[in-house]
């Protein structure tokens, strides 16, 4: 599956070299339908991944099953973190690896200048340390392999300044909390260990019946999590190479930006490219507002601005948040915290969260996931046990509650919150 999508990808690469300046309003068109035919195709991985998650009930009565009732509930969710945690590195994890190497190649440069003088300039040498070919060409390697997966859909690749910024927020995190870098593990050193735990469970537990079956359910919930992983990096990927394309159209159409192009409909393009229309700017102001898709009576119609927040109040039922204090949620990964909520609805909310809050969210996207690594807990609306977020969250072990449905209903910004992973409660202290 992802063989296709990488090859799919080559045909946007090779197209984004074009001087779109220079082709007609058809050219231009017929290059966008390629690249939205692709885009649309991601959908299919994702959709298979979203069946996949329907094995969760299987998975867990066999789960029980095999632990014949013995197990605590703690144990329950401590044996799904393990045996649903994927076999190969995730997109994240990998540029988590490229940043651990970095930061080891700092840490062991560092030890070296310090035998040599008894100052400690660690932010001085930090500054020339990134400027040596070796970390130059290191960090040029994580913008280009990874500073797009940061942009989502409608975002702005990772630069290398920024990479430097998150560099050296990493070594100075560790000294601020008396850690010592040689007792930290890379990723691949912790999917080491979890692989091996795995083999562990299955090796301890082989005398079960149905132990060949449940082990092709765990393997199918892990390859889905990477088929959804990769499906969606390639998707983003593709949005990247895609960028000067979608900003001539802007130009065309009247939009200062690719991002504002990402507003309109593929049918709008393809007509105000044709009739060489230019775009109202508050015509874009009110989508980014609002915006509802209605499917009634076998047709889609799209709604903006205050039409939208109508359809929304219409159509979805808001609890009384005077009357609910606590809810529930499914556990994606265990742990108890107590802390002040901070609600995170885009790439738009990372200023105002803060190291050690509590994350609340509609679901999480890869652009978001700098701010799911500070955060000591999440509660999201949405997902499942193969989700996004659940995902990260048992990367990062950040307890972490999903499919909540209310949790950004219920919560504001500065609640104090106690997130009870372990028991799948949230409850609003004040």
């Amino acid at each position: 599956i992802d063989k296709e999508y990488k090859d799919d990808l080559l045909d946007i690469k090779a197209f984004s070299k074009e001087n779109f300046p220079t082709l007609s309003n058809e050219k231009l068109i017929e290059y966008f339908n390629t690249f939205y035919e692709i885009y649309l195709s991601t959908i299919h991985p994702m959709v298979l991944g979203i069946y996949a998650s329907d094995l969760q009930d299987l998975f867990e009565a066999e789960l029980k099953s095999i632990l014949s009732g013995k197990a605590s509930q703690d144990e329950l969710i401590n044996y799904t973190a393990l045996l649903l945690s994927a076999t190969r590195l995730t997109t994240v994890q990998k540029e988590e690896q490229a940043l651990f190497d970095l930061q080891e190649k700092f840490e062991l440069a560092y030890l070296d200048f310090q035998n040599k003088t008894s100052e400690n300039k660690i932010r001085e040498y930090f500054i020339e340390f990134c400027e040596k070919p070796e970390i130059k060409e290191g960090l040029s390697h994580l913008t280009e392999s990874f500073g797009w997966f940061h942009m989502e859909y409608i975002g702005e690749p990772r630069t290398i300044d920024e990479y430097k910024k998150q560099l050296w927020n990493r070594i100075e995190e560790l000294r601020n909390n008396g850690l010592d870098w040689k007792t930290q593990q890379s990723p691949k050193d912790r999917l080491d260990d979890t692989v091996k735990k795995q083999k562990e469970f299955f090796a301890a537990n082989a005398s079960y019946p149905y132990i060949d079956f449940f082990q092709k359910i765990v393997f199918t919930m892990q390859e889905y999590q990477i088929v959804l992983d990769f499906s969606k990096a390639d998707l983003i990927e593709g949005i990247y190479y895609a960028r000067s394309l979608l900003e001539e159209i802007g130009m065309r159409v009247g939009l200062p930006s690719w991002i504002d192009v990402r507003f309109l409909s593929p049918d709008e393009i393809q007509k105000f490219m044709q009739k060489g229309t230019r775009v109202d700017s508050e015509y874009i102001k009110e989508r980014k507002k609002h915006w509802a898709c209605l499917l009634e009576d076998g047709k889609i119609t799209a709604y903006y601005g205050d039409d939208a927040v109508a359809i929304m109040d219409k159509l979805i039922d808001r609890p009384d948040e005077t009357a609910v204090k606590e809810f529930k949620g499914t556990t994606a990964y265990f742990g108890k915290i107590r802390g002040i909520a901070c609600l995170v609805r885009g790439a738009g909310d990372k200023d105002k969260f803060k190291q050690g809050q509590i994350m609340v969210t509609h679901d999480t996207t890869t652009e978001l996931t700098s701010i799911i690594k500070m955060a000591s807990a999440i509660v999201a609306d949405y997902g499942g046990l193969l989700s996004h977020t659940a995902i990260v969250a048992r990367e990062f072990k950040i307890p972490c509650l999903v499919n909540t449905k209310i949790g950004t209903k219920l919560i504001k910004d500065g609640d104090e919150i106690e997130v009870d992973a372990t028991a799948g409660m949230v409850r609003i202290i004040n």
